[in-house]
């Protein structure tokens, strides 16, 4: 609870070390500083930057404990040079929250015209690939660090049968099969194609088609043991969701399984359910559904028993099966 004037404060200026870091990601300091001090007129000569201005920026880098400082001269910590310089995976989730913020300040339209600020993502990978590309790559990234390990999961591995629904670049397929299942992934086509790059070296079949084009997700209805649902239900009106779940039903044999793997509103910890659930509606007009929202929905579409997992917050991982 805030009862005081400087908590507010810590509240309302939370975007300042936010926009520091991803200025500094996109000028180019990241990718410029090294384990060896810079001094900071020479960084300036390099990057064309503003010597006054780039020195302050350094200083609150260091402050926020990406940049160490050596008198005038400045490197780049361990941990900011291995994960946000050349080749770092950070950098690409640093870039993608820096084009969502811009989505943020339209909150307010949001709110009162009920519409999402963003382009619809079929638009995005029409008229932006490369934006959505290195969204996906960024969500690869957060998926490998953070994610459940799902391949561990009876319901999926080892020796299922797999479909890996709206599964991007394919985090999880790729567990699935080095853990022993035959997966096929369908996602839209520019998405599939990049995932076909990128599993190139694996088992995984890809199928490129919009899910709510076909009956049965582009597979042969009752081909599949489970189904993977995997932070797709956010993106979508509950209806939507509802109807997506009825044709992953129609995926599977007689007592087969699905697995959603999602972030729920009333997920913690602290606020993030709930600021993932308005994240969601500025940028796809869906919604972080509440846990029983999630079971409903799978009622709804037709199966039976759905139980949560003991995972901790905020991941959430639901089972339903087909009777």
């Amino acid at each position: 609870m805030i009862d005081n004037d400087w908590d507010l404060i810590d509240l309302i200026t939370g975007y300042q070390p936010a926009a520091v870091i991803a200025t500094a990601q996109r000028i180019g300091v990241f990718e410029s500083l090294g384990s060896t001090p810079v001094p900071a007129e020479d960084l300036a000569a390099k990057l064309a930057a503003d010597h006054s201005n780039l020195a302050a920026l350094l200083e609150a880098l260091h402050s926020l404990g990406l940049v160490e400082r050596s008198g005038g001269a400045y490197a780049a910590t361990p941990y900011a040079s291995r994960r946000l310089g050349p080749g770092g995976e950070m950098a690409l989730v640093v870039a993608k929250e820096a084009v969502f913020a811009q989505a943020w300040m339209s909150l307010d339209e949001v709110i009162l015209e009920g519409r999402p600020a963003m382009h619809s993502w079929k638009a995005l990978l029409r008229t932006r690939s490369g934006q959505a590309h290195a969204f996906l790559e960024a969500l690869d990234v957060l998926a490998r660090i953070g994610g459940p390990s799902l391949q561990q999961l009876e319901e999926l591995a080892p020796g299922k049968r797999v479909l890996d629904v709206g599964g991007g670049l394919g985090t999880y397929s790729r567990r699935l099969d080095a853990a022993g299942s035959t997966v096929t992934l369908v996602d839209l086509p520019p998405v599939a194609e990049w995932a076909s790059e990128r599993l190139a070296a694996t088992g995984v079949s890809i199928i490129g088609l919009d899910l709510f084009d076909h009956p049965s997700c582009g597979v042969p209805a009752a081909s599949m043991d489970a189904a993977l649902v995997s932070h797709l239900l956010h993106d979508l009106p509950r209806s939507h969701g509802v109807d997506l779940l009825r044709r992953v039903r129609r995926v599977l044999v007689h007592g087969g399984r699905v697995v959603v793997n999602d972030f729920s509103a009333d997920s913690g910890p602290g606020s993030f359910g709930t600021l993932f659930d308005l994240m969601m509606r500025i940028e796809t007009g869906g919604a972080a559904h509440p846990r029983s929202d999630l079971e409903s929905m799978l009622l709804e579409a037709g199966f039976v028993q759905p139980r949560m997992l003991a995972y901790e917050d905020p991941l959430t991982v639901l089972i339903a099966t087909k009777e």
